[in-house]
């Protein structure tokens, strides 16, 4: 049986790449079958874009900025595919048949929960060694995954408290623990035209940060808690010292109520088997590290000169109405 394939976008402020993402979506050989946009309270014409253009495409306005986890939540309860297709509004796959490459890996592997494409940003960096074969990794990344859903409703949608961060991790280390898979699919491109519209260094270190402990509490085995809460701090203060005097550390330290009744409210531990390989899985083949030596396959040419989307091939962004 063909799996069915809903997409979900949210999108904040983000007109014209959102119609790129949208047209190059829509023109993959074998598109969703419904693609809803979650519009997180825009200001910049969205809406009058989307009603004119993309009639077809299913979209909703939210009533205030709840957060790109709330409106991803949204999007997963409002859809009715077998899988569900996340990309963000400026991220499209590179081939024309990318999707249904990845539904193809999902219908033949059915302890896979998600499949995490591989990731190429305008800076350079490419998440995962191209020409490897399949993998098992820790976390896909939230701008190109294929979700099944039948296991995302058996461990529950993303903590909304998460906000804006860090809900992958935490979703994947519940599958791992319900004995599903995540596979990095390295061959399978999405382009993110990484915007810097809405991210703010500073807040994304708080929510890093905090984020992180909120899923020690929640998921992590109590002979483990201790620890792990103990290097989640150490490892991520030590990130932002690296960036020079930040207030972040502070600022999560007066988060710890918080971030201690957030947790709680969740908690649901894995098992410490199940705990360890997700470590292990964070420490050998997280994305844009290289995957576990045994798992890599010969390298094989690849031609991503015609492929690859350069300013001249990508559609030039129309006037917002």
């Amino acid at each position: 049986m063909t799996l069915t394939v809903s997409a979900v976008i949210a999108t904040y402020n983000r007109g014209p790449e959102l119609r790129i993402a949208l047209t190059r979506l829509m023109n993959q050989t074998t598109p969703p079958m419904e693609i809803i946009v979650i519009d997180d309270g825009s200001s910049d014409g969205t809406g009058a874009m989307m009603r004119a253009e993309f009639p077809t495409v299913r979209y909703v306005r939210q009533p205030h900025n709840g957060g790109l986890i709330l409106a991803r939540n949204f999007g997963f309860v409002n859809t009715t595919g077998d899988c569900i297709l996340s990309v963000d509004d400026d991220s499209w796959f590179e081939e024309p048949d990318g999707l249904a490459r990845c539904v193809a890996y999902l219908e033949e592997n059915p302890q896979v929960a998600a499949v995490a494409c591989n990731i190429e940003t305008r800076d350079g960096l490419v998440y995962f060694p191209k020409g490897a074969a399949p993998f098992d990794v820790p976390w896909y990344v939230g701008c190109g995954h294929l979700l099944r859903r039948s296991a995302v409703e058996q461990v529950g949608l993303y903590m909304p408290e998460l906000y804006r961060q860090g809900e992958e991790k935490d979703r994947c280390l519940r599958l791992v623990g319900a004995g599903y898979r995540v596979v990095a699919l390295p061959e399978i491109m999405v382009y993110h035209d990484k915007s810097e519209k809405g991210r703010k260094p500073g807040m994304e270190r708080f929510y890093n940060h905090r984020n992180d402990l909120i899923r020690e509490v929640a998921r992590c085995p109590s002979p483990l808690m201790a620890w792990r809460l103990a290097r989640a701090w150490a490892g991520n203060s030590w990130k932002n010292l690296r960036h020079g005097p930040r207030l972040t550390d502070l600022k999560v330290l007066l988060a710890l109520p918080q971030i201690l009744r957030i947790g709680l409210k969740h908690r649901a531990p894995v098992s410490v088997e199940a705990y360890n390989r997700w470590l292990h899985l964070a420490k050998t083949a997280a994305p844009a590290s290289a995957p576990p030596p045994e798992k890599m396959a010969a390298e094989k040419p690849v031609n991503r000169a015609a492929s690859r989307p350069v300013a001249a091939e990508r559609p030039s962004p129309a006037r917002s109405d």
